[in-house]
């Protein structure tokens, strides 16, 4: 279990690649949202480890990473636990992609002073100002719309990948409510909105077709502000597109990888 040190935090991540890794290929590193953890990232990882080196962090207070008594920050905490991950490792040629929380996570890296620069970010399911107390219905119907995926999953004997993932996330709400807690909490004191021309890398901006949290015309906002950013909306995903429709997710995203790729 790969384990980090950062500011006497022993925090946890994900690191696999190729047989035969492709050195001009980036290492993509994953950054999971509020709640979850790099097992959101199960089937992207399982994908992309076949071509490139793949890198999942999990946050402090999040399965195996310790956490601090205080509730954590976006911008100064969790942003620079990514910062220590990245230069823990020497990453040089990466990409950063982040669900939710953890699209706010690159944001803010990247904002940060005197750091390794990604090549690319990939904002999935995120927004520049992540304040949940504006999205009450949003996110009420999110968690209805998952418990009935469950429960019917669960009827009908169906363990899809999107079940087992979803389950596991339940699971981790319902035994630890305190870390969802205090994520939302650090979502709402989020907001980069008068920063986003400051991000000159390209981004590209995913989002489900009925996401309730982050709509797409949400998302079509944070493109429209981002200097060099394209938006692809993945028909049929509610907020995590990437379990809910991972063969559409990963054609994309291995689509924008390839431009990223050939882009000198």
């Amino acid at each position: 279990m790969p384990i980090f040190e950062h500011m006497g935090l022993q925090l946890h991540y994900i690191d696999e690649a190729p047989s035969e890794p492709v050195a001009t290929r980036p290492s993509l590193l994953f950054i999971h949202g509020a709640g979850a953890s790099h097992f959101l990232w199960t089937l992207q990882l399982k994908h992309f480890k076949q071509t490139h080196r793949v890198i999942a962090i999990d946050l402090s207070g999040h399965a195996e990473s310790q956490a601090k008594e205080e509730d954590p920050d976006i911008e100064t905490q969790f942003a620079r636990e990514l910062a220590s991950l990245i230069q823990h490792l020497s990453l040089d040629n990466f990409v950063l992609i982040g669900h939710s929380m953890g699209g706010g996570v690159a944001m803010s890296y990247v904002l940060q002073d005197k750091i390794r620069m990604p090549r690319a970010l990939v904002l999935v399911s995120t927004s520049s100002n992540l304040d949940m107390r504006k999205r009450g219905p949003g996110v009420a119907k999110e968690t209805i719309e998952t418990n009935l995926f469950l429960l019917q999953s669960a009827l009908m004997r169906v363990k899809s990948p999107e079940y087992e993932i979803k389950r596991a996330g339940a699971k981790i709400s319902l035994t630890n409510p305190w870390i969802m807690q205090r994520d939302l909490r650090a979502c709402d004191n989020f907001d980069i909105s008068d920063r986003l021309g400051e991000i000159t890398i390209p981004a590209f901006v995913i989002v489900g077709e009925h996401d309730d949290l982050i709509p797409p015309s949400v998302a079509k906002q944070l493109e429209v502000s981002l200097p060099r950013a394209d938006i692809a909306v993945i028909k049929g995903a509610n907020h995590s597109p990437m379990i809910e429709q991972p063969e559409e997710f990963n054609r994309l995203l291995s689509k924008f990888l390839k431009w990223v790729e050939s882009d000198t």
